[in-house]
């Protein structure tokens, strides 16, 4: 990867190029590392809501394309995973992940908010990656690059919540059964119009509360 960068400290050195002084390893900070450890959190939040077996028959049943591997087993029966198969991978998990959300049939239902919060974490790093991919660089497609990530840091808290502690959960139980009492405190004395209103606002202090806590686990 060659950064389109102006002139710095290794300006003018001899035989110094400063744009081949650092070439970032995909394989291994991208495909073996975050998308390796991402993969983790969505096997846990299918597992947690019925959906695992649904992401391994839509993962089988991907059709053959030009520089696509189809995969031979299902996502599951994989022992170990290779630079190849994650670079595969980074290629379908967005379509696989929407498409198994959406099955209908899973042990309990997926809130919309949820799936979309978990899409919307899972594209951001895909865009990531694939900016990543380009040859040079400009402030704009840095600029690209930043907003991808903080966009996946500021939605992975929905995959968090399938890996938190039994002491963290109870917190949350606690947090969202008092949050539910002072909604229902509150719309006693509201008219049904204003009603709807006071839910939403709760379910974003709910939603705020939710990552401090798994955060500060």
């Amino acid at each position: 990867m060659n950064l389109g960068i102006g002139q710095n400290i290794f300006h003018g050195l001899n035989r110094v190029s400063a744009s081949d002084l650092y070439k970032p390893d995909m394989l291994h900070t991208i495909y073996l590392r975050l998308f390796k450890h991402m993969m983790h959190w969505i096997e846990a939040f299918l597992k947690k809501h019925g959906r695992l077996q649904a992401f391994d028959e839509v993962w089988k049943a991907l059709p053959p394309y030009p520089g696509f591997l189809v995969p031979k087993k299902a996502y599951c029966k994989v022992p170990q995973w290779q630079g190849k198969e994650m670079r595969n991978l980074g290629r379908c998990i967005l379509g696989v992940l929407a498409v198994a959300l959406r099955q209908p049939g899973g042990a309990q239902g997926i809130p919309l908010k949820r799936a979309l919060r978990a899409l919307r974490c899972v594209r951001a790093l895909v865009d990531f990656n694939m900016m990543a991919q380009y040859r040079s660089h400009t402030a704009d497609t840095i600029a690209y690059m930043e907003e991808y990530l903080n966009l996946f840091h500021r939605m992975k808290d929905i995959f968090l919540e399938s890996q938190v502690t039994k002491s963290t959960q109870a917190k949350l139980d606690k947090q969202r059964k008092e949050i539910q009492r002072q909604r229902a405190l509150r719309c006693e004395r509201v008219a049904t119009s204003q009603r709807r209103r006071i839910r939403d606002d709760d379910r974003d202090e709910e939603d705020a509360l939710r990552i401090d806590i798994i955060h500060g686990e």
